[in-house]
């Protein structure tokens, strides 16, 4: 056995030998192949290093501008579809935000300076700045939610608005050169950027309305002269001025810049330096600028929420003849109807922050100012409402309440200068589209067989009883069919009113102020009427909490602002002796020629 044993084991050792020679070989040729071979390299990220990736926009291609279509009854019915353009990630990351804001915000002990530090931590001064230059690459529905939260504090909200404009056109209108060298002083928040946009009133007939200029001067530095109202002038300025040619330019002026005189909220210019916005075209800056007039809806939205909740706390801790306050129907009513000012004019922000982030190009300037004029024609009545219950027993409270109120609606702008910019942007849009049927109805005699065919068309119109032909309650719950129905009456109505008026007027009707100003109330409330049944659709087909309330309130909404587009339009129908314009303007004048009020007396006689 041992020898058998031992014989076994050399002839295994001799097998061996070659078969593992063969496989050192095999192995020596392997890592000599791969070393001559090409190496692949997988990159490693650290995906919690934000500064290497940045934000993709999910755009849609681009569509006819929504409201300015309204004008000649084209309505878009995928705009009945709610937008909705923040996923779920950035959803959780926006709500983490705003509850740190909140914290600070909603805590009445804290300072100013507590809530300028919580901005900073929060990045809120990089707002619109991009991922990759330590911002927060924010678009405009992320923005009105920010907004909601600082505009507790009414002069930081207003601040920081005016700041995040500021940035996005900075961000359209400097070279990447000269953006890289302020950006960073730009969002630290140590030092914010005011608007100089709003000029005083010409005083003189030869003063043009626009006087602040823009020049360049021998070195090639352009030069800022001129007057602006500006809120918040202590550091970077963004001046809208108007050149040699005729043509918009905005400079930024730098903090400590020569030239600057500061008068409360006005600040003058004399030759002072400034950086211009070279590739900013003047479409691109005025739809840039309009996002104020979103901001200014928001803020004053805010303003009545704030008012609404200071006034509820006030009726929950009082009794009227033996009953809480709370059950008289008059104060439910006034609570009830600035709810509902406050539902539609959220829906119709949102809207349109939805429209400028989820599509290409979009055109909404209108849609941005109408936000704007919505609030600035309810939020006084509603806050004047509201604080009748507890001005006697809280009058600072009230008359600081009913001051920003006051400030918020005006903010640089009427009411009926933004109403002129929506009716004639309207009408420029309907004209162009309208112009061949326009002069053919100025001109019956020659076009004989169009004018019948005309009159056998509008016979619906003239009866105030249009075809519905949108079918609008076919993109909407089963349950908003009537609101629906209500909304394509108001939007069939307002092709037939730009009729009216091109027909009536020609050329001349840049000049029919209060008729324009009729068109643009009733643009607006379609508007608000269209973002109000969108929203409470969507909430009640996806079943979000009190969804039966908003689908309510969209009702109510609705079926109140339908009488009053319905009695707009009619106005205009009808013409300025029918609706007692005429007569109006005639009583204005003679107050203005005599700076009386005409009348005698009621206990005047003219005998004894």
């Amino acid at each position: 056995m041992n020898i058998a044993r031992k014989i076994c084991t050399i002839r295994n050792q001799n097998l061996t030998r070659p078969f593992v020679r063969k496989l050192r070989l095999s192995a020596s040729n392997f890592e000599s192949s791969q070393a001559t071979q090409p190496q692949v390299k997988e990159d490693k990220f650290d995906f919690e290093d934000i500064s290497i990736l940045e934000r993709t926009e999910r755009r849609k291609a681009k569509i006819p501008p929504f409201m300015k279509d309204v004008f000649v009854s084209v309505f878009n019915r995928d705009m009945l579809a709610y937008p909705e353009v923040i996923n779920k990630e950035e959803t959780e990351q926006l709500e983490y935000r705003l509850s740190a804001l909140d914290k600070v915000f909603s805590d009445k002990e804290k300072s100013r300076d507590d809530r300028v530090e919580a901005l900073k931590k929060t990045k809120m001064y990089a707002g619109p700045v991009s991922l990759t230059k330590g911002g927060l690459a924010m678009n405009a529905t992320e923005s009105l939610r920010y907004l909601e939260v600082i505009a507790s504090d009414t002069q930081l909200g207003q601040q920081i608005s005016d700041h995040w404009v500021a940035l996005e056109a900075l961000k359209i209108g400097l070279t990447s050169d000269q953006y890289q060298q302020i950006i960073d002083d730009l969002t630290s928040g140590e030092k914010t950027i005011g608007l100089c946009i709003k000029e005083k009133v010409a005083e003189r007939i030869t003063q043009a309305d626009f006087r602040t200029t823009a020049e360049m001067d021998g070195q090639g530095i352009w030069r800022i002269s001129g007057e602006k109202l500006c809120y918040y002038n202590e550091g970077y300025l963004l001046v809208l001025t108007v050149t040699e040619t005729g043509r918009f330019k905005a400079l930024l002026v730098h903090p400590g810049a020569q030239g600057i005189t500061k008068d409360g909220d006005f600040v003058s210019f004399i030759k002072t330096p400034g950086t211009p916005l070279e590739l900013a075209s003047d479409a691109q800056l005025a739809q840039t600028l309009g996002l104020s007039r979103l901001h200014a809806a928001t803020l004053s939205r805010s303003n009545l929420t704030k008012t609404l909740h200071v006034c509820g706390e006030y009726v929950h801790s009082k009794v009227f003849c033996g009953k809480p306050l709370a059950e008289l129907s008059t104060i439910r009513q006034a609570f009830g109807l600035a709810l509902l000012d406050i539902y539609a004019s959220e829906s119709a922000e949102y809207f349109t922050a939805g429209l400028m982030d989820a599509y290409e190009e979009p055109d909404t300037e209108l849609e941005a100012a109408m936000c704007r004029n919505f609030m600035a024609t309810h939020a006084m009545p509603s806050v004047l409402s509201l604080l009748a219950i507890p001005a006697l027993e809280w009058p600072s409270v009230s008359g600081t309440l009913l001051d920003e109120a006051r400030h918020l609606i005006l903010r640089g702008e009427t009411l009926h200068s933004v109403n002129m910019f929506i009716a004639l942007n309207g009408i420029h849009h309907a004209g162009k589209l309208m112009a061949q049927e326009v002069k053919q109805v100025r001109n019956p005699l020659f076009h004989p067989t169009f004018i019948i065919k005309k009159v056998i068309a509008n016979r619906l119109q003239e009866k105030d009883a249009p075809k519905l032909t949108l079918y609008l309650a076919e993109h909407l719950h089963p349950s908003l069919r009537q609101p629906a129905e209500q909304l394509e009456y108001c939007v069939l109505r307002m092709k037939y009113a730009c009729d009216t008026l091109m027909t009536r007027h020609g050329q001349d009707i840049t000049t029919a102020y209060t008729e324009l100003d009729r068109l643009a109330e009733a643009a607006t409330e379609i508007l608000a009427m269209t973002a109000v049944l969108a929203r409470a659709s969507r909430a009640y087909c996806i079943g979000l909490r009190n969804a039966e309330v908003e689908m309510k309130l969209a009702a109510c909404f609705v079926e109140r602002t339908k009488d009053k587009v319905k009695k707009l339009i009619l106005e205009i129908d009808d013409g300025e002796y029918l609706n007692f314009d005429h007569f109006t303007l005639q009583f204005g004048k003679k107050i203005l020629d005599t700076n009386t009020t005409l009348v005698e007396k009621p206990t005047a006689r003219v005998y004894w």
